[in-house]
């Protein structure tokens, strides 16, 4: 065997660990069970009771008669130790690198989080995208147990649902895990959170009956944002000032506003954008907020006559009335009612104006509390869709 043959049989034996090994802590796919969403909840003698729902395979393929996913408790001191004592009762490997949304009950987000957020950022197994919602007047394992006729898994549904909310009006905050560390590692920042709730009667909604009637028995709806000094919540945000936030945060990608005092008048906004400012001029803290966008004609009342640049004119000045009256209303709420800046006018001191920032930054939420904000916005209308004017301006007819 010459030089070149051995060189290559060399090879192709020092080659064969790496083709011929496997990971090393494979398992077998049918011994697993994937779990899609979990609930915690203050369990007994101040521990921590989660609840995980975990995926049965061949009910997503079309079997009605069953339910699509096992719902599972347990408790322990720390999240850790909860997860390895789930093979109490449970025959399969957990796997939790499949985890859509998290649930945290209200009762134990008052008092922090903190606990909870350190194993779910250490782990390599869990997203930093996961979503991740306070429960709101409803324990956060019922949220979990509520069936849907489609079949689908709760934790999907609760997911596709905060995603299309979202995206349609405006909704609720980014709620993932990295929002939460972004959160609570900023200056000049607070911690805001989306909230569920459920909507119904619980009695009957985990049973398979509930999903059989054109009604739902319960079903979970969006209750607005959970506001946060540091770690623990304060209270709640209606879903309106959960939108306007959202709009100060730069995270509403569209939305519908009814102009009040005129019906069944409504415009449709796109490309929004917010600019935040706060400085110390003479001493004092001054904080102002402008607001930008441009959308289309939902529907006008008849004293609107869009044949002429007026109308427009008047509907572009109307919605802005309206989205600074909201904005400012909004603001002064949480001003009033928690004290904490979770706008981001902090935030945004401490990246323009630092010097100034470090300066107020020990007593910045206070200063925030007392201080007023000027709301000045500006809209751009382009078309009127598929109509001009209201059909009884159309000028048609006997």
């Amino acid at each position: 065997m010459n030089k070149r043959n051995k060189l290559f049989l060399g090879i192709w034996i020092a080659a064969l660990p790496f083709l011929l090994s496997g990971c090393w802590d494979n398992v077998e796919l049918n011994k697993t069970s994937l779990i899609t969403g979990a609930a915690f909840e203050p369990g007994s003698n101040g521990k921590i009771r989660l609840t995980i729902e975990t995926m049965i395979a061949d009910q997503l393929e079309g079997n009605k008669d069953t339910v699509p996913s096992v719902l599972q408790s347990a408790e322990g001191n720390t999240l850790s130790e909860i997860l390895i004592r789930f093979n109490e009762s449970m025959d399969r490997t957990l796997l939790i690198s499949h985890v859509g949304v998290i649930i945290i009950d209200e009762r134990l987000a008052k008092q922090g989080l903190l606990h909870l957020l350190d194993p779910m950022q250490r782990t390599r197994f869990i997203r930093e995208d996961i979503l991740i919602l306070i429960s709101k007047d409803v324990p956060a394992s019922h949220l979990l147990k509520v069936l849907y006729p489609r079949g689908t898994l709760t934790s999907s549904k609760i997911t596709s649902q905060v995603k299309s909310y979202r995206i349609s009006y405006g909704g609720i905050p980014e709620s993932r895990l990295f929002d939460i560390s972004e959160a609570l590692l900023s200056e000049g920042r607070e911690l805001a959170l989306g909230a569920i709730s459920l909507k119904g009667s619980f009695k009957d909604a985990n049973t398979l009956q509930s999903i059989k009637s054109v009604t739902p028995k319960a079903s979970i709806v969006i209750a607005g944002t959970g506001v946060f000094s540091e770690d623990r919540l304060l209270g709640f945000l209606s879903l309106e000032d959960s939108r306007m936030l959202s709009l100060a945060r730069n995270q509403v990608k569209g939305t519908t506003i009814s102009i009040p005092n005129h019906d069944n008048t409504a415009i449709r906004l796109y490309h929004l954008h917010a600019s935040l400012h706060a400085e110390m001029e003479k001493g004092e803290l001054v904080m102002r907020m402008n607001l930008e966008g441009d959308g289309t004609v939902g529907s006008v009342d008849e004293s609107i006559r869009l044949t002429s640049i007026g109308g427009y004119e008047q509907l572009e000045r109307l919605g802005a009335e309206y989205l600074e009256k909201q904005m400012s209303a909004t603001i002064k709420g949480v001003q009033r009612r928690f004290g904490v800046d979770i706008f981001g006018f902090g935030e945004q001191m401490y990246r323009k104006q630092n010097a100034q920032f470090m300066s107020i930054s020990g007593n910045w939420n206070e200063r925030f509390a007392r201080t007023p904000v000027k709301v000045k916005a500006k809209i751009k209308l382009y078309r009127s869709e598929l109509k001009t004017n209201h059909i009884r301006n159309e000028g048609i007819g006997p």
